[in-house]
């Protein structure tokens, strides 16, 4: 796998990771979301620890991925009901039988 090193910035700390070729942008991007993140616990919880802020931040990003995903699913689930209830309703406008 290719890559080259990139600098990042975490609360005031540096880090130098490797990223694919051609995703610098996007890893930039991530490194200045998180970093926001960092910071916003930082200042809501008042942690000062480093590797505590981290695990804070981590746990409300999976919270949030986690409730994201099971969004979509409720999402998928109704949209494969109307698609379902349209298909039902197509067949009896075109007169065919039901597969039930």
């Amino acid at each position: 796998m290719s890559g080259q090193i990139v600098d990042i910035n975490l609360l005031d700390r540096n880090y130098r990771v490797m990223c694919p070729d051609g995703q610098e942008s996007a890893l930039r991007e991530a490194a200045r979301q998180l970093d926001e993140r960092l910071s916003e616990t930082r200042s809501a919880t008042k942690l000062t620890n480093i590797e505590q802020i981290a695990v804070m931040t981590a746990l409300n990003l999976c919270h949030e991925w986690m409730r994201e995903k099971n969004e979509q699913a409720e999402k998928m689930a109704a949209l494969e009901d109307k698609v379902s209830l349209l298909q039902a309703t197509i067949k009896k406008a075109i007169g065919e039988p039901k597969n039930d």
